[in-house]
């Protein structure tokens, strides 16, 4: 009898200590920090969807994350980590895209062609802002009503 409570109680804490395990898994954020990033800025006019955590991609590969957002000479600033390991030519462009019609919006990085990089800490020469779904429907809508006139 004394056997099986020990069992039953081994079995408890090791059901508690897996709980807690998957709950800190759960509710860890996953930030790209650290010396393996580097850290790049980019001027937007419009940064609607973004916000800090947001993805950082390239050809469909997630290669960082938003760092910060602030505004700086009355423009939004977008402070982004990306992998160490990644280049970036300092012609690349980085533009505001969204998944989808309706998805989350995520920043997509093209490279350029030329053989100087990018450092850390440097910002994107190119910037393309988000595209305001309502804006988009309103010039549809538009174009719509001019054709309908012809």
């Amino acid at each position: 009898m004394e056997t099986e409570k020990k069992i039953r109680i081994k079995k408890f804490f090791y059901g508690v200590a897996v709980f807690i395990i998957l709950l800190n898994l759960v509710f860890t954020k996953r930030n790209i920090v650290g010396k393996d990033v580097n850290n790049y800025l980019a001027t937007f006019n419009k940064i609607d969807g973004v916000s800090v955590g947001t993805d950082v991609v390239i050809s469909g590969i997630k290669v960082g994350e938003v760092k910060e957002i602030f505004i700086k000479e009355n423009y939004p600033q977008i402070s982004i980590n990306v992998s160490k390991n990644i280049e970036i030519s300092d012609d690349s462009s980085v533009s505001i895209q969204t998944d989808g019609l309706f998805g989350k919006k995520f920043l997509l990085i093209e490279i350029g062609g030329n053989n100087v990089y990018l450092k850390n800490g440097e910002k994107f020469s190119f910037s393309e802002d988000s595209i305001v779904i309502e804006e988009l429907l309103g010039k549809i809508i538009l174009i719509g009503e001019k054709n309908k006139g012809l």
